[in-house]
């Protein structure tokens, strides 16, 4: 078995009891319901103003902190690139 099988199998034992001596059409059955429990799940997310305006807010907090990773990073980078070039690493 795999270790994502091992670690549903201990998450959701109920489930997998359940699921494991279905038919083949049931099976479908149940993929196809969750398919689209999936999809409610994200249109309801989609639609969750206080989400929106908390990833906006989030986003807006955290801009400089994005901002002063990405030039301490292109400033590493290009510190190894001259390195590089004088053959030093």
């Amino acid at each position: 078995m795999s270790k994502f099988s091992d670690k549903f199998r201990e998450e959701f034992p109920e489930f997998v009891a359940e699921v494991s001596s279905a038919k083949d059409a049931e099976l479908d059955s149940r993929l196809s319901a969750l398919a689209k429990s999936l999809e409610e799940v994200r249109e309801t997310q989609e639609a969750d103003e206080g989400l929106a305006e908390a990833k906006a807010t989030a986003s807006e907090l955290g801009a400089p902190y994005r901002d002063a990773k990405k030039a301490i990073s292109a400033k590493s980078r290009f510190i190894v690139e001259l390195l590089k070039e004088r053959g030093k690493v």
